[in-house]
């Protein structure tokens, strides 16, 4: 027992000892949560260009760190001096980009930990500002946003605290500044649509200078700027500005002469788009000087501008376009001056007030071709210098080359039959020598007509001047009949003549070059021209030799179209030459067509067919028309020609370019 008592008093102080512990544990932990100045009070999921964007909204400094865990894949956010301020509310399950679930805890009792699901390893980017975290993952579209919790002002110059990185296991930790204070001119309620990152240091370059129609050249970039919803009720333009100014980042200065009030509701859009055109509905607009400040000042003062401002010039080797063409379509985009231009009324001047935005205005820089060594020298100011090189180098492309096969094919036919009678009738004394001959007493050929009038004589021929030329068949029927002999004369002849032509020429060319082939003979055309005073005179006939071209003629120009099909202008032409007793006549077929035909295929451009018959029938009057015998009475000459032209064209494209053409459509 008195070991027991004696005891007791140890335990108690032990106890004692314990309960002090847990009360200061109590009291440390108590500590520490009212030591968590921060708190995050909101998440929302929205999406941007290429990205699912998870907005994490703080009220107060925290430190954060980042980690990515495996199977599944999940990206850590544990935020450290904060408190969770937003109630349970869970996320709907629905994949927005990358992200297909947000969880967030206390985990500790000042570490807040967010816990992204995602469908697959993918980069990211985390940047933290005064009032929220921002977490880019790679994989956006189109979807529904996602909030939870009481949204916050987004700080609109976050910097980052981690570079885009691979989905890989490390962890970075960083300090987020206090908030700064902002003006209560408005309210922000939307936020940042692409990344923000810390303004990179400007290369130097030459004095910007205003362009009409043009807001400051720094915002025309090529990805959308943050986005802003903000409004304002008969507020100052210049506080108006400095809105814009805090929520960029940017120095923007405004001119002493700019007075405006402003009444606007800006919804969801890019801040630069916004500025623009706020600035544009007052009449005024922005310029970005050399190091980057932006200067507001009215239309007509940033017009001025361009006379203070050198010029510079710089040389551009083409290496694929004549230099004439593309100098010619650089003068259009060169700046003007138009300083000189006043309102009406204002200092005497007599433009209207809209002539400082027109084209009126007289040119400042200039542009020269060099043929020999096919380069432009252009010389204009430095601010649109890079846009006019930009230009010319855009024109100097590669073009693409077809080749370009044709096949012309000329069918001549040609078939002649004639068929004719012819009849002598006499005696050697009295006859008409036109069909026979007749050998007199001595043996001699007697050549003229000898016929004796009076008497019992008779001498008749029939059909002595027709015939068939070139007879293939002549029979010679003769008998006698009393003193008299008569000769029947039969010539036949059938003819078929086939002329087959093919030419195929093929030429390779530029698109948009005419491409010509010819071959063929060049036949000498002479013209005489009598002379108007005689001899006497010293006039004598002028003789004019001209040559005229024959053959195949084939000129194409193409037209190659994005999906790789070919619109054709072609010209083909086949001539030739036949000369005759009064001249020289040149019969030619030539087809003028414009065609779309696809890359290899084959198109048949022309067919022309042309028959002509023609019928010759001489014989004795009356006779001649009887049916079935008149054509022993007669002479019948028939030729028929038909002529078959067939022209078939096929390109071929053998080289590309720089073109980025698109496979055909099935069909």
């Amino acid at each position: 027992m008195k070991r027991l008592w004696t005891s007791l008093p140890r335990a108690a102080a032990r106890l004692a000892r314990v309960l002090a512990v847990g009360a200061g544990a109590v009291l440390l932990v108590a500590a520490t949560l009212h030591a968590n100045e921060a708190t995050v009070v909101s998440f929302s999921v929205v999406p941007t260009t290429g990205r699912a964007q998870v907005i994490v909204g703080v009220k107060g400094p925290v430190t954060v760190r980042d980690f990515v865990l495996r199977e599944p894949d999940r990206l850590v956010l544990d935020i450290t001096g904060a408190t969770l301020a937003v109630k349970r509310g869970g996320y709907d399950r629905l994949a927005r980009g990358g992200v297909l679930d947000v969880r967030y805890a206390q985990n500790q009792p000042n570490v807040v930990r967010v816990v992204l699901t995602l469908d697959g390893p993918r980069k990211y980017d985390v940047r933290v500002g005064a009032t929220d975290i921002t977490v880019a993952v790679d994989g956006g579209g189109e979807f529904k946003e996602w909030r939870v919790g009481t949204p916050v002002v987004l700080s609109p110059n976050a910097q980052p605290i981690v570079e885009t990185k691979e989905p890989k296991t490390e962890i970075t930790v960083a300090t987020v500044p206090a908030p700064t204070r902002r003006s209560g001119l408005a309210t922000v309620l939307g936020g940042p649509g692409t990344e923000r990152t810390a303004p990179a240091p400007r290369p130097a370059v030459a004095g910007r200078s205003y362009e009409p129609g043009a807001p400051f050249r720094q915002q025309q970039v090529r990805q959308q700027q943050p986005r802003i919803s903000i409004s304002w009720e008969n507020a100052s333009i210049r506080d108006v500005i400095a809105q814009f100014a805090a929520y960029s980042g940017r120095t923007i200065i405004v001119n002493k002469d700019v007075e405006a009030s402003v009444t606007a509701e800006i919804i969801d859009k890019p801040w630069d788009v916004a500025m623009r055109a706020i600035l544009n509905a007052n009449g005024l607009d922005a310029v970005e000087d050399d190091n980057g400040i932006i200067i507001v000042n009215t239309i007509q003062a940033l017009a001025a501008r361009p006379s203070l401002d050198p010029v510079t010039t710089r040389t551009v080797r083409l290496n694929y376009t004549a230099a004439a063409a593309v100098a010619a379509s650089l003068r259009s985009r060169l700046s003007r001056d138009c300083s000189a231009l006043t309102p009406a009324g204002a200092g005497g001047g007599t433009q209207p007030a809209t002539a400082v935005t027109g084209m009126n205005c007289p040119v400042r820089g200039s542009v020269t071709a060099d043929s020999l060594t096919n380069s432009v020298t252009i010389t204009d100011l430095p601010s649109v210098m890079d846009v006019l090189v930009e230009q010319a180098q855009s024109l100097d492309i590669r073009e693409p080359q077809v080749n370009i096969k044709a096949k012309i094919i000329l069918v001549d036919r040609t078939q002649l039959e004639g068929l004719g009678l012819k009849y002598d009738i006499g005696t050697r004394n009295h006859h008409y020598n036109d069909v026979i001959p007749r050998i007199d007493s001595t043996g001699a050929v007697e050549t003229a007509n000898l016929f004796t009038l009076g008497g019992n004589t008779v001498a008749a021929i029939a059909n002595a001047a027709a015939g068939v030329p070139d007879a293939a068949l002549r029979i010679a029927y003769s008998t006698a009949m009393g003193n008299y002999s008569f000769t029947t004369f039969l010539d036949a002849l059938q003819e078929v003549s086939l002329l087959d032509v093919q030419a195929e020429p093929s030429v390779t060319t530029l698109n948009y070059r005419t491409a010509r082939l010819q071959a063929g003979t060049q036949v000498p055309v002479r013209t005489i021209e009598q002379g108007t005073g005689g001899n006497a005179g010293g006039q004598f006939p002028t003789v004019t030799v001209d040559f005229r071209n024959t053959g195949i003629v084939l000129e194409v120009t193409p037209f190659i179209t994005n999906n790789r099909q070919v619109l054709m202008q072609v010209h083909a032409e086949n001539s030739e030459v036949d000369f005759r007793p009064d001249g020289a006549v040149f019969p030619t077929q030539s087809v003028d067509n414009m065609l779309l035909v696809g890359d290899g295929e084959t198109a048949v451009m022309g067919g022309l067919t042309q028959t002509s018959v023609r019928i010759t029938k001489t014989g004795i009057p009356l006779l001649v028309d009887l049916p079935l015998i008149g054509r022993l009475f007669g002479v019948t000459n028939r030729q028929e020609t038909k002529r078959d032209l067939l022209i078939l064209i096929t390109p071929h494209i053998v080289d590309e370019g720089d073109m980025q053409m698109s496979p055909r459509r099935p069909e």
